[in-house]
């Protein structure tokens, strides 16, 4: 099914290319997890239950992005260790990983079970949107188990350069998810708990089908319960590359709660638009994120054997890849705004939020690509604390205090505008990093980059 790719050898932007067209296919099928509560939970529950859906992601995404800043820290590790061929280090940090995730899952669903709803108000929700995003969560929440342990054997998978395998297992577990989502919701009526138990459902079954075909077909990363090995000295370096990872997803979370937070000073139809017009964005999304992984994969076995020319040459080709697939969703985004928009709900008001949205996204997407671009070639170095400083001041210095001050003067649009300033500044950001980087390299004596 999945072949492994040794990125040390052949052409750069081939071999990042052919990596990376089966992560974004397999990452467009995970969102189409999320597009499809979304719709059918908007279409068949109503507006409140399409808001709900959109106002539980920042609250997922936050409590679950430590833990997965974790599993990049071991990715680092493990390609890096693959590059050197080392087998038996990718061996040593796929157990530890194993049994980190399955113990963080436990912790993160009681406290999630505890202090969903606590945290639910925080976000100020209008009134008729409450109920059904803490029934939603508390349900999503029982699956985490399963989500972390399938992003963990994903991650394990890419960083020995297998991208196809974790593809097929996202299309087993989307469309399962989709027909369990019309099942629950549209035949049988569940509401919005219906796609939430949809979702549960679908993960775990993707888990077991991970399992069972990977233990068949790859024995350098089995997953054997009884003969896990945890390796302190791994895992600690995992999370010294982790955390810094971790907490900048941890970041990009809580943002997206404080900006959830300004969005709900506003009504109903500005959070279901938004929640709408939020799916949107994350399937796009996937493109620039996702090559950005198969470039962090990519430099980490390259750096592992010090093919510093290959990395500058790897950069560049993604970047190209990137500008063209920003300019195509650019002319997607401000053409077909409306339908859209429009596949969500029927009403006017929401659709019209959601295009302004959408066409502010479209004009300044292809600088979000170049920003996660460089981003990706940085952690494959080994440097995680510069991504993560770079999300701290676009986040959390520019954009959120920028889109409260631009909303309380133009309205909606002004929450739109805050990101590409943000994304424009962290871009630069980005650059001047990876500049510093290879300066640094130079006078080491590495040269080349």
């Amino acid at each position: 099914m999945g072949k492994n790719i040794d990125f040390t050898t052949g052409p750069e932007g081939r071999s990042i290319l052919r990596f990376a067209v089966p992560i974004i296919f397999g990452a467009f099928m995970m969102q189409l997890y999320n597009y499809a509560d979304t719709v059918i939970v908007g279409r068949y529950v109503g507006k409140q239950a399409l808001a709900a859906v959109g106002a539980s992601a920042p609250f997922v995404f936050m409590l679950v992005s430590l833990v997965i800043g974790i599993g990049i820290g071991t990715t680092i590790i493990i390609s890096q260790a693959y590059g050197a061929r080392d087998h038996d280090r990718v061996r040593k940090a796929a157990d530890s990983l194993y049994l980190f995730l399955f113990l963080a899952a436990v912790v993160m669903t009681v406290t999630g079970l505890i202090f969903c709803g606590k945290i639910m108000e925080l976000i100020d929700l209008p009134a008729d949107i409450m109920p059904y995003a803490v029934s939603y969560l508390r349900i999503y929440l029982l699956g985490l188990v399963f989500l972390f342990f399938f992003n963990c054997l994903s991650s394990i998978l890419r960083g020995v350069g297998d991208s196809r395998t974790p593809l097929v297992f996202l299309v087993v577990s989307s469309l399962l998810n989709i027909g369990l989502d019309l099942l629950f919701v549209a035949l049988l009526g569940w509401g919005i708990e219906g796609a939430a138990w949809a979702t549960v459902a679908a993960q775990a079954a993707a888990v077991i089908f991970a399992i069972s075909y990977t233990n068949r077909k790859n024995d350098l990363i089995r997953f054997d319960p009884l003969h896990l090995h945890f390796d302190r000295r791994i895992f600690l370096r995992s999370l010294r590359l982790g955390i810094p990872a971790g907490a900048q997803q941890l970041l990009v979370g809580m943002g997206m709660m404080a900006i959830m937070s300004i969005v709900s000073d506003f009504d109903t139809d500005t959070v279901a638009a938004f929640s709408g017009a939020s799916r949107i964005e994350t399937i796009v999304a996937v493109i620039p994120m996702n090559l950005s992984i198969a470039l962090t994969s990519f430099t980490g076995q390259n750096f592992g054997i010090g093919a510093y020319d290959r990395i500058r040459r790897g950069l560049r080709a993604t970047v190209i890849y990137s500008a063209v697939a920003g300019a195509v969703i650019m002319a997607g985004l401000l053409l077909l705004a409306e339908p859209l928009m429009a596949v969500f709900t029927s009403e006017r008001a929401v659709i019209e939020i959601g295009c302004g949205y959408l066409r502010v996204l479209g004009l300044s997407f292809w600088i979000f690509s170049l920003m996660f671009c460089v981003m990706g070639t940085l952690r494959g170095m080994g440097n995680t604390v510069a991504p993560m400083l770079i999300t701290l001041f676009s986040l959390w210095i520019v954009r959120i205090p920028l889109a409260h001050l631009l909303s309380s003067r133009f309205g909606q649009i002004g929450i739109w505008s805050a990101s590409s300033v943000a994304w424009l500044l962290g871009t630069l950001c980005a650059l001047a990093a990876f500049v510093r980087e290879v300066r640094v390299m130079r006078r080491k004596g590495a040269g080349g980059v």
